[in-house]
């Protein structure tokens, strides 16, 4: 025990008898460490393949912190991510440049996506990165990634449905008016971005004309009469060409295999909005034959909407993709008669091209004798709502419609019907705006049975703008009973119309 007692003693006597500094005191030595800079890293994603500056990249000659991307090419569009740590402190920002840039960029963000401007097929690209910390040190050792790269060529194709299709044999014939618009989609599996021109041509590819590279359609206009070819392809940034596509093109089975261009011919249009018609066209030759006797054949064009449901019929001339091709189709004439029964009118997908037609100065006679309800939404006339006239489906002959023009003619123009109509039909209750122009006989008068009451209206004159539209919801050619549908037709397109 007292051994231990001296040892104490003898260790606090050792400790007292050395002039040990206070290392509390102010006046304590020191030696600090200087800021040290912070480390950079970088990854690329290229087709979710993660390459790193950790792994081992290089090939050929070893060049320090310089790594290449361990794939034989990538594309021109680049997903890069870096990021920085700093041993005594934080990295709060950086510099990156490529090796084709005058200056570094500054930039918070730790990833981005670029472009390398490749102009020939194949070519190398080094892009660098500086981490930078709160002391404002850089990396004195930037990381610098290398890539090889390959310029693929763009691809393009038409847009979905932009242009007709068939169903069955594809040796047909497209016809338009002198107005065709087509719509396509180029891409670059560099980036959309690097395709600088569109180019078209029409029937002869050895003069192309180049439209800006972001463009994705054109619409031709003043075509000359005759068959037509179009082309169009895309170039990217280094000058590579995509194939060219064409419409019509002889190899593909799904659509027509001849464009047409036909003139628009005469002041007034037939539209045979009737697809099952469109066969043996015995309704068409009906209208063509009043047309004749008021205007002569050169007076007028007939255009013709096929269909491309079930039955498929005349699937090669459906409405237009686009509506600048209707609208332009009605603009190159002042008068439109257009007919539909049975099956599914277009006057929907065209309605707002009919009501831009009328708003500018232009007049149309529509007869819908449709199972298909009318649109309370169209906007070239005015439809409160509509009801069943015949809810049964059928209306017999010697039912009379008269007329109610506010003209001293009006007896002259009565209709009534010639022919049973074996499908149901719509009553109109008209919208503000709109004049009552046909009203079915009343119930109380007629001594044909009917299945309706009182008077319903089944024609209506709307104005928009400088132009109208009379919609009537019985088929016009049923309704031949006075034997006076030329005289109601010349009242329509030369006194209600204008001259």
């Amino acid at each position: 025990m007292k051994k231990h007692y001296f040892y104490i003693l003898l260790v606090v006597a050792l400790l007292f008898s050395c002039s040990l500094k206070d290392p509390f005191g102010d006046d304590r030595e020191s030696k600090p460490v200087g800021n040290r800079p912070p480390d950079t890293h970088l990854f690329l994603m290229v087709e979710q393949q993660q390459v790193t500056d950790y792994d081992t990249l290089n090939t050929g000659e070893i060049v320090p912190r310089m790594y290449t991307t361990g794939l034989d090419t990538t594309p021109s569009k680049q997903v890069i991510h870096w990021w920085g740590d700093d041993p005594d402190g934080q990295v709060v920002a950086y510099y990156h440049q490529w090796d084709f840039e005058a200056e570094r960029t500054f930039t918070t963000l730790e990833s981005d996506t670029f472009y390398v401007p490749i102009r020939s097929k194949y070519d190398e690209f080094s892009f660098t990165v500086w981490a930078v910390d709160d002391q404002g040190l850089e990396d004195p050792e930037p990381v610098t990634l290398r890539f090889p790269v390959f310029n693929s060529p763009p691809t393009i194709m038409f847009a979905l449905d932009s242009n007709p299709k068939v169903r069955g044999n594809p040796d047909v014939t497209s016809f338009t008016f002198p107005t065709r618009t087509f719509v396509w989609d180029a891409q670059d599996p560099d980036g959309r971005e690097t395709i600088t021109f569109i180019e078209y041509a029409l029937d002869d590819t050895t003069e192309w004309i180049r439209l800006d590279g972001r463009t994705t359609q054109i619409t031709l206009t003043d075509l000359p009469p005759g068959k037509h070819r179009f082309y169009v392809r895309a170039v990217d940034i280094s000058g590579a060409v995509s194939e060219a596509i064409s419409f019509p093109d002889p190899e593909d089975s799904t659509t027509p295999n001849r464009w047409e261009v036909k003139p628009a011919k005469g002041g007034l249009l037939l539209v045979n909005d009737y697809a099952q018609d469109q066969t043996k066209r015995e309704v068409e030759k009906w209208y063509m034959d009043i047309l004749d006797q008021l205007v002569g054949s050169d007076g007028y064009s007939v255009w013709e909407i096929g269909s491309l449901g079930s039955p498929s019929i005349n699937s090669e001339n459906t409405l237009p993709y686009s509506s600048i091709d209707i609208q332009a189709n009605l603009s190159y004439f002042d008068k439109v008669i257009w007919f539909s029964h049975l099956g599914r009118p277009n006057l929907t997908e065209a309605g707002l091209s009919i009501t831009r037609f009328v708003r500018e100065g232009g007049h149309i006679f529509i007869t819908n004798g449709n199972e298909e309800i009318p649109d309370t939404t169209w906007t070239f006339t005015n439809i409160d709502s509509v009801f069943r006239l015949n809810p049964g489906g059928r209306l017999f002959p010697g039912v009379d419609v008269p007329a109610s023009f506010g003209s001293a003619q009006d007896s002259l123009l009565d209709l009534s019907l010639g022919k049973l109509i074996g499908n149901r039909v719509s009553a109109l209750v008209p919208g503000p705006g709109v004049d009552v122009v046909y009203r079915m006989q009343h119930d109380s008068t007629t001594t044909v049975p009917v299945p309706y009451n009182g008077s319903p209206a089944v024609g209506l004159r709307y104005r928009v703008g400088s132009g109208s539209c009379i919609y009537f919801s019985l088929p016009f050619h049923y309704c031949y009973g006075n034997e006076n549908i030329v005289k109601v037709m010349r009242y329509l397109l030369f006194e209600e119309f204008g001259p």
